[in-house]
């Protein structure tokens, strides 16, 4: 085993503590929704908003992988940035869903929490894109043109969709924006693997 890779395990212990509690928190407040003696109005749009952060929680934790022999990832500074990037996720992650059941009417509370929920998915897209060019700085001379074009286009995209659906009430224009950022959530990852 290489010092990177080995330098690279240690680094990702705390982005998984970050990425286990998102993960459990969305879960958990599934579960208690699910289980609750008061009755709970479902909104397909605040469950699809839930999966989109837990989406949001996976693809980053599958990021992690391809970043891993990037010396600048180990540096304070970058580390720092990325540790933010993630509290951010997991903010995302825990204003998914109520955290307590009686709050169990899922389209008020869509409606109630949609601005906070998008300005920190915004957030973390603009993060993630500053990640993206950050690291493209030094790849670039190895794709064509229209690979770029796609590069960056995915990069970007998500951030766009998602100061759209900041500033959108219509409950049908967040139908269409999280339809869109599964897509390309979709096209981004799914050629990708772990090897």
């Amino acid at each position: 085993m290489t010092p990177e890779i080995r330098a690279f395990e240690f680094a990702t212990g705390l982005f998984a503590v970050l990425i286990g509690l998102a993960v459990a928190d969305i879960a958990s407040s599934f579960h208690r929704l699910a289980r609750s003696k008061e009755p709970v109005r479902w909104d397909p749009l605040s469950l699809i908003a839930a999966l989109y952060a837990l989406c949001l929680v996976v693809v980053m934790w599958f990021d992690l992988w391809g970043v891993r022999n990037f010396a600048a990832t180990r540096t304070f500074f970058f580390y720092l940035s990325l540790i933010a990037e993630f509290f951010v996720l997991y903010l995302i992650a825990a204003a998914s869903l109520p955290d307590e059941p009686g709050d169990g009417d899922l389209r008020a509370y869509y409606a109630r929490n949609r601005r906070y929920f998008w300005i920190l998915v915004t957030l973390f897209q603009f993060q993630y894109v500053v990640d993206g060019l950050y690291f493209a700085r030094s790849e670039i001379g190895r794709f064509s043109t229209g690979t770029l074009v796609l590069i960056f286009t995915l990069m970007f995209a998500p951030l766009a969709v998602s100061i759209v659906l900041l500033c959108a009430k219509s409950r049908i224009i967040h139908y269409l924006g999280l339809v869109l950022l599964f897509a390309i959530m979709a096209l981004h990852y799914g050629p990708a693997s772990i090897n």
